[in-house]
């Protein structure tokens, strides 16, 4: 008996039609005949196969896509079933151990594969980009790209890095509602979690397990960003790992955190003062943080540029009383992975266009102007996601509280 096990693909034969369609888009635009992809999230973008068997750096998987003709994709014989499970993927070349009794094979390597698969296209390849350059990465080794490299010697290849981040850089409906959902998994969490902080009693590792268990609970499948600072020692790390240390009362915490929903990102950042009358100045750095990402938000309207939307977060900052604490930069966009293409940088001449998103951020981070930044005493951020739409920039997550204190969860 036959079952339905269509609940088994990623995503719909139509969403699969329109990442396809946007890749072949750009490589006509690059002038490059067929992409060569490697890294997990370009993998699941082009074809729908996601697995764990990805995360392990030993067992190469490689997914062609041709600007003419059907994808394919060469792997070992023990993932063909998830392929067929996840993906929409026809064209599967499968290789194995001789030792063992699998069955019968379609190609003895992955580059018997690949060279049975461009023999049987109707187009002739000569340009093949591949993921080399800032913002992409190629998932195995240097010497296998070797080995590829000098077999197909016909074959001139390049980066193909625009081409994959030009088609992924506009969301479909299908990406965009899944990155709202991470978003609002990831909030949740959060707020549960600062509900439940004991200055004096609570660690950073107990916030951060917190966090992210309850992220998990709520249907986030993979966490890939979480940081939890509190205290003067930590406040001048950005990026670094919850510790075994106590929370104390007055302090701040700010915790940082991404989770993939479908694949698909939050990135949210929110503080917590460990007290419940919040001081003056404290207020005002926390506002002053939150207040620019909302200038920036405001100036995501199509026509302008990501520099545009950067100045305008960046200068909202400088030219507040706190000017002279600005040391981190605005953001960047977000989508199967946690920072994409384009970044959000003042000299950007990106234009914004219609499903783009961006996760926008910036803080004030008083120091002392004689020892530098490493100097941070304390630490103010916001982070939301937004998109940019036809009607003007919308929220996807948020917009967060200015700050939260004790008295949020009396």
């Amino acid at each position: 008996m036959n079952q339905d096990t269509s609940y088994l693909k990623s995503f719909s034969f139509e969403e699969y039609e329109l990442h396809l369609g946007k890749l072949r888009q750009q490589m006509v635009k690059h002038g490059i005949d067929m992409l060569l992809l490697s890294s997990p999230e370009n993998i699941y973008y082009a074809t729908g196969y996601r697995s764990w068997y990805l995360s392990s750096l030993f067992r190469p998987v490689f997914v062609a896509v041709p600007r003419e003709g059907e994808p394919a994709i060469f792997l070992r014989y023990l993932e063909k079933t998830t392929v067929q499970n996840t993906s929409w993927i026809e064209r599967i070349y499968y290789s194995g151990s001789t030792s063992r009794n699998y069955g019968v094979m379609n190609c003895t390597n992955y580059i018997d594969g690949i060279m049975k698969y461009l023999a049987s296209l109707n187009a002739e390849v000569k340009r093949v980009g591949i993921e080399a350059n800032a913002g992409q990465h190629f998932q195995w080794s240097l010497t296998l790209l070797k080995e590829i490299i000098d077999e197909f010697s016909q074959i001139d290849f390049v980066d193909g890095s625009s081409a994959i981040e030009g088609a992924r850089m506009i969301k479909t409906d299908w990406e965009i509602r899944n990155i709202e959902s991470a978003g609002y998994i990831t909030e949740r969490a959060i707020v549960d979690t600062f509900r439940e902080i004991l200055p004096g009693r609570t660690t950073e590792k107990e916030i951060a397990s917190g966090i992210t268990s309850r992220m998990c609970a709520g249907g986030i499948d993979k966490i890939s960003y979480l940081t939890v600072n509190s205290g003067a020692d930590k406040y001048s790390t950005f990026n670094s790992y919850a510790t075994s240390r106590v929370v104390q009362p007055g302090e701040i915490v700010l915790v940082d955190i991404s989770g993939h929903y479908e694949g698909y990102a939050s990135d949210l950042t929110r503080t917590m003062f460990l007290g419940k009358n919040l001081p003056d100045d404290y207020e005002d750095m926390a506002r002053i943080s939150m207040e620019s990402v909302h200038a920036g938000f405001a100036a995501m309207e199509n026509g302008n540029t990501i520099g545009d939307v950067s100045q305008a977060i960046e200068n909202f900052i400088l030219n507040s009383k706190y000017g002279d604490y600005l040391v981190h930069s605005s953001g960047h966009s977000i989508g199967l992975s946690v920072v994409e293409f384009p970044s959000i940088e003042n000299n950007s001449v990106v234009q914004l266009e219609t499903g783009m998103v961006l996760a926008l951020e910036n803080g004030v981070y008083p120091y002392d102007k004689k020892q530098g930044a490493e100097s941070i005493y304390l630490s103010f951020r916001m982070e939301d996601e937004a998109l940019t739409g036809i009607n003007g920039p919308r929220w996807l997550s948020g917009p967060g509280k200015m700050i939260y204190t004790l008295s949020d969860f009396v």
